[in-house]
C-alpha cells in the first residue's frame, strides 16, 4: 500500500520554497512514500521545485500532482523528468491530467484558456515521452502535439506515469496506458467508485493488461488532527470544492454538458446551491459560518475523512475493504492560510502519518 501526501503549493497558502522542501523532508521522516506538487501557472515552477524536493530527501518519490499536456512543450516534458529521475535515483513520476477545472488557471501558449482533446493530449505525452525515455525519436506530429523528432542526448531511466482521472474517457485511457491510475474524484460513494474502477478495467482490457499489472491510487481528503473538531471544521473546505465539482456546480462545471452526478450522490439541491452562490471554491477563501454551517456531519462524510488520528483509521480501513483493487491512498490536505500556516501543515502531516501508519497496520494484520 503507497501513501501519497498533498497538495504543495494548494490553493490560497502562502507557504515559500524552503518551507514546502521541509514538509517534504517531514513526509518522507513519518513514512510516506510519496509527495505531491502541483503545477499551477504562475505559481513555483513544478519542476525546480520537485527537484529540491528530490535533492533533499532520500527515499521518498516525488510526482506531478497534476501537470498537463499544455503546460510545457513534450520534449521538455521528457527531458526534464528524466534529469530529475536521473538526479534521485529514480524517485521522480511524472502525474498528468487534462488539466485544472477553472479555466483562469490553464492560460498557457499557444492554447490560452482552452484545453483541446485532453485525452488524446494526454495519450499523446506520454507516448512521445516513454519514447524519449527509451532512446528513440519520438512521433513529430500527432493531433494535439508535436515533438521536435530529435532523441534525447543522454542515457535514462524509466520514469513511472501517472495518470489523474475523474471523467470516464480519461479513467479508461488510465488503465490502458499508466504505470499508476490516480482515481481524482473527490467523492467516497462506494457505487460511485465501483463504477470507476470498471472504467479502469475495461481500459486495462483494451491495452491487453488487468487489473494488478498497475496501481490504482485513490484520492482521499484527510482532516487528521490531535483537536478532532478543528479537523472537521478544516474538512468543510475540502467537503464544499469536493460537493460542487461533483454536483457540476461550480462556475466551470456549469458549463460542461457531458457531466453527470454520481448514482449515489445525496446531496441535497439547497446545500448544493447554496455552495455555488455564497462561497468561491476557486479563491481560497474560508467559509462564512451560513455556508460552513450548510455542511452537516453526515455529508461531511460522504467525501472527507476528519478527526483524530485515531477516528480517521476506520473509515479509510473500510475504503480499501471495499474497494481491493486501490493499491495506494493519496492524502489531500485541507488548504491551510494565514499566519502560523506552516505550523499547522506541520501538524497535520505529522498526524496524517499516524492514520497510514495504523492502516498499514491494519492491512498486515488482515
Amino acid at each position: 500500500m503507497q501513501f501519497t501526501i498533498s497538495d504543495f503549493p494548494a490553493k490560497g497558502n502562502e507557504l515559500g520554497v524552503d518551507e514546502i522542501v521541509t514538509l517534504c523532508q517531514l513526509s518522507e521522516s513519518v513514512g510516506f512514500d510519496r509527495f505531491g506538487i502541483t503545477d499551477f501557472p504562475f505559481h513555483f515552477d513544478c519542476v525546480a521545485l520537485m527537484t529540491a524536493c528530490l535533492r533533499a530527501t532520500d527515499r521518498i518519490e516525488v510526482e506531478s500532482l497534476v501537470t498537463t499536456p499544455y503546460a510545457r512543450l513534450a520534449d521538455v516534458a521528457a527531458c526534464a523528468w528524466a534529469t530529475m529521475a536521473e538526479l534521485s535515483g529514480g524517485r521522480a513520476i511524472l502525474g498528468i491530467g487534462g488539466g485544472v477545472e477553472a479555466p483562469s488557471k490553464v492560460w498557457v501558449p499557444p492554447w490560452g484558456n482552452t484545453r483541446p482533446h485532453p485525452v488524446q493530449a494526454v495519450r499523446e505525452l506520454v507516448d512521445i515521452c516513454r519514447q524519449m525515455w527509451r532512446g528513440e525519436i519520438p512521433t513529430i506530429e500527432g493531433e494535439v502535439l508535436r515533438s521536435s523528432g530529435m532523441p534525447l542526448d543522454f542515457a535514462t531511466r524509466p520514469v513511472p506515469v501517472l495518470i489523474a482521472a475523474r471523467g470516464p474517457r480519461m479513467l479508461q485511457l488510465a488503465g490502458e496506458v499508466a504505470d499508476i491510475v490516480h482515481i481524482a474524484s473527490p467523492y467516497l460513494g462506494r457505487i460511485y467508485q465501483r463504477q470507476n474502477i470498471e472504467l479502469i478495467t475495461k481500459g486495462a482490457q483494451r491495452g491487453g493488461r488487468a487489473i494488478g499489472d498497475f496501481e490504482i491510487d485513490l484520492s482521499v481528503s484527510l482532516c487528521a488532527s490531535s483537536d478532532g473538531r478543528e479537523a472537521r471544521k478544516l474538512g468543510t473546505l475540502t467537503t464544499g470544492a469536493a460537493i460542487l465539482w461533483m454536483a457540476g456546480a461550480d462556475e466551470y462545471a456549469r458549463t460542461r454538458t457531458d457531466w453527470q452526478r454520481p448514482p449515489d450522490f445525496s446531496v441535497p439541491d439547497d446545500v448544493v446551491e447554496g455552495l455555488a452562490t455564497k462561497w468561491d471554491m476557486w479563491s481560497g477563501e474560508i467559509m462564512s459560518p451560513e455556508v460552513e454551517a450548510l455542511i452537516t456531519d453526515d455529508i461531511l462524510d460522504q467525501f472527507t475523512v476528519a478527526g483524530t488520528p485515531a477516528e480517521c483509521v476506520a473509515p479509510l480501513v473500510a475504503i480499501l475493504r471495499d474497494l481491493p483493487e486501490v493499491t495506494g491512498l493519496r492524502f489531500k490536505l485541507p488548504p491551510i492560510t494565514g499566519a502560523g500556516s506552516f505550523e499547522r501543515f506541520r501538524e497535520v502531516i505529522i498526524s496524517a502519518g499516524e492514520v497510514a501508519d495504523a492502516v498499514r497496520s491494519s492491512e498486515r494484520g488482515a
